[in-house]
């Protein structure tokens, strides 16, 4: 299939570290490549993840030339999780994310939502479709 998004990535001043909040917060298997420098996720079916780090901006063959990060809006990611979307919020918290928003229901998705910072200031929203709609 042409044009197919098939990877999003995380950039971060401390791989290690980033690795080991999400590893805490949804429990993923990440695998260093190189240890401190690239960090691929692969959560399961759907799109992987990478957590790059700001200095050496891998795969850039020119870092200095990366683009950096500015002020402005930046993308958000969305992960579709196997349990209620608050459960996850205590584990963000005590590895220092920062909750957003509370669990709530998107009606024209038909699902349910949370979001956090990481703390690295990467947008997280959780997604889940495991209640019924809420009654009107």
């Amino acid at each position: 299939m042409p044009n197919t998004l098939v990877f999003v990535d995380f950039p971060s001043p401390d791989p290690e570290a980033t690795q080991r909040f999400y590893e805490r917060v949804f429990g993923w298997t990440i695998e260093p490549r190189p240890l401190g420098d690239f960090h691929r996720i692969v959560p399961g079916e759907g799109l992987h993840l990478g957590i790059y780090g700001e200095r050496t901006q891998t795969p850039n063959p020119t870092p200095d030339a990366g683009a950096k990060r500015g002020g402005g809006l930046m993308p958000r990611t969305y992960i579709l999780v196997e349990n209620a979307p608050d459960s996850y919020l205590p584990a963000v918290e005590e590895n220092g994310g920062t909750v957003l928003w509370r669990e709530a229901y998107w009606k024209e998705f038909d699902g349910w939502h949370a979001s956090f910072l990481d703390p690295w200031g990467n947008q997280i929203i959780m997604w889940w479709k495991g209640r019924p709609t809420p009654e009107q």
